[in-house]
C-alpha cells in the first residue's frame, strides 16, 4: 500500500487517530489567543485593573506556574494504572480547565487583583494537565522520524483551529461588546476541554512504556539539565515563543493605535494570519520530510522575520494592504512549535538510549514550561516599558507621537530579532534522519 509506511518502518497513523489525538488541541489554542491577546487588554481597559498591575498579575502566575509542567510530566512517566499513564491526567485536564476558563472569563468588572491572580492560577493548573498529558501521549504514537512531524504537525494545527474558531464565533456571538466576545471565547473552552478529552480518551489505546519509569533524583534532574540537545531546544522554545508572545501581547495595541482600525478590523486581520498559519501546516511538514525537521526550522525563523518585518511598511488604514500582508506573515506560525517538539521526541529517543528512562512526558513538560514563561515575559516587561514611554491603552485614547514610536519599535524589531537567532540556533542541530535511524537501531538492538 503506497504511503502506509514511513522511512523508519513505522505504519502511517490514520487521519481519524490523528484528530482523535489532535481534539484537545482545539480548547487548547482557543484559551491561548485570549490569555495571550485579549485577556490582558480586557482585564486593564474593561475590568477596571491597572494596566501594570495586570501584566504583574499575569507574569506572577507563570512564574509560579514555571516548575508545575516538569513535575507533572514526571508523576505521568510514572502512571501505572489500568486505563493507561496518561488517560487519567488528560480527564482531569479538560475538567480543571474548564472550570477555570470560567472564572477567568466570566470575570466582571471591579474583580480584585487576588481573585484574578487565583482564578488564573486555577485556569493555568487545567491547561497544564492537559497539554503535558496529551504531547506525553502523542510522543508514544510512533517512534518514526518523519511521522512524528506529521503528528505534531497536525497537533499545532489543531490548536490553529481552535483560535481560528474562536474569532469567528466571539463576535458572532458576543457582538461589538468586548465582554461578550470574551464571554463567547470562554463558553467555547469550557464546553470543550472536557469534550475533547474524553473522546481522546476513548478513541485511542496508550502504548506500554518503553523504558525504566524514572524515579525523582537530583542527580537524574540534573544530568537531563545538562543535556546539549535539550538545551539547546529549551533554547530554541524560548527564542520562537517569546517572539509571537510579543507580536499577541501588543496586537491590538498595534493596529488600533498605530494603523487605526477598530477591533473588529483587527479581529479579521488576526483570523487572516491564523487561517493562513493553519493552510500553511502540510507545507512545515513536507519541508521537514524532505530537509530535515531543523532546517525547516530555519526556514520558518527566516521567513517570518521577513514577513513580520514588513508589517511595519503598513499604512494606516490600509486595511487593503492589510489583509494580504497579514496573509503572508502567518505562513510560518505553525513551524516553530510543532517542529521543535517533534525534535524533543527524536532527542528523547538519546535520553533513553543513554539511560534506559522513558521520559517524554517530563521533556515535553519542560518545553511547555520554557513557552509558558516565554509567552508571560513579553507582558511583564513590554506592559510596563508601554506605561514608562507614556502609551495609553484605552480605546481612542491619544497618544503621543514619541509613544507611538516605541511601541511600534518593540512590536516590529525584537520579534525579528529573536526568530533570526532561533534560525541560527537551529543551524547547529545534529540530529537529521540518517542520525535518528541509527538511535532508532540501536534501541531495537536492546530491546
Amino acid at each position: 500500500m503506497v504511503g502506509a509506511f514511513y522511512r523508519g518502518g513505522g505504519r502511517l497513523i490514520g487521519r481519524l487517530q490523528l484528530s482523535a489525538f489532535a481534539g484537545p488541541g482545539l480548547p487548547i489554542g482557543a484559551v491561548g489567543l485570549p490569555l495571550i491577546v485579549y485577556l490582558p487588554p480586557y482585564y486593564a481597559s474593561g475590568l477596571g485593573l491597572d494596566l501594570a498591575t495586570v501584566g504583574l498579575i499575569f507574569f506572577l502566575v507563570r512564574a509560579i506556574d514555571l516548575p508545575l509542567d516538569p513535575i507533572l510530566g514526571h508523576l505521568m512517566d510514572r502512571t501505572s494504572t489500568r486505563v493507561g499513564r496518561y488517560r487519567p491526567w488528560l480527564l482531569a485536564g479538560g475538567l480543571t480547565l474548564a472550570a477555570g476558563s470560567f472564572l477567568v472569563f466570566m470575570a466582571r468588572p471591579g474583580i480584585s487583583p487576588a481573585s484574578a491572580f487565583s482564578f488564573l492560577m486555577l485556569l493555568y493548573f487545567g491547561y497544564s494537565l492537559l497539554v503535558v498529558s496529551q504531547l506525553g501521549w502523542g510522543a508514544t504514537l510512533s517512534g518514526d522520524y518523519d511521522q512524528r512531524s506529521r503528528i505534531f504537525g497536525w497537533w499545532m494545527a489543531s490548536q490553529v483551529l481552535g483560535m481560528i474558531l474562536v474569532l469567528l464565533l466571539a463576535p458572532m456571538i458576543g457582538g461589538e461588546d468586548a465582554a461578550g466576545r470574551v464571554h463567547a471565547m470562554g463558553w467555547f473552552v469550557i464546553i470543550l476541554a472536557p469534550l475533547t478529552a474524553l473522546v481522546l480518551a476513548v478513541s485511542l489505546r496508550e502504548r506500554p512504556a518503553v523504558g525504566r519509569r524514572p524515579h525523582v533524583s537530583l542527580a537524574e534532574w540534573s544530568a537531563l539539565a545538562r543535556n546539549p540537545l535539550v538545551q539547546r531546544l529549551i533554547f530554541l522554545d524560548v527564542l520562537t515563543s517569546v517572539a509571537p508572545g510579543i507580536t499577541g501581547a501588543m496586537f491590538l495595541f498595534y493596529f488600533e493605535h498605530r494603523l487605526g482600525f477598530g477591533g473588529k478590523e483587527a479581529s479579521i486581520l488576526l483570523l487572516i494570519y491564523f487561517v493562513t498559519g493553519f493552510a500553511a501546516a502540510p507545507l512545515w511538514i513536507g519541508l521537514a520530510k524532505r530537509a530535515g525537521k531543523h532546517r525547516a526550522l530555519m526556514v520558518a525563523g527566516i521567513a517570518f522575520a521577513i514577513f513580520h518585518g514588513s508589517l511595519s511598511l503598513l499604512p494606516p488604514a490600509g486595511l487593503a494592504l492589510a489583509m494580504p500582508a497579514m496573509a503572508i506573515a502567518g505562513l510560518p506560525y505553525i513551524a516553530a512549535p510543532s517542529l521543535i517538539r517533534a525534535m524533543l521526541n527524536d532527542a528523547a529517543d538519546i535520553d533513553r538510549l543513554q539511560t534506559g528512562l522513558d521520559r517524554n512526558a517530563l521533556l515535553q513538560g519542560l518545553l511547555t514550561t520554557t513557552q509558558k514563561i516565554s509567552y508571560a515575559v513579553p507582558v511583564a516587561i513590554i506592559y510596563p516599558i508601554l506605561a514608562w514611554i507614556g502609551f495609553n491603552p484605552r480605546e481612542g485614547a491619544a497618544n503621543t507621537d514619541g509613544a507611538i514610536m516605541g511601541m511600534t519599535l518593540l512590536f516590529v524589531l525584537a520579534p525579528v530579532a529573536l526568530m533570526l537567532t532561533a534560525a541560527w540556533v537551529a543551524s547547529g542541530w545534529p540530529l537529521d534522519a540518517d542520525a535518528h535511524a541509527e538511535v532508532r537501531e540501536a534501541l531495537a538492538a536492546r530491546a
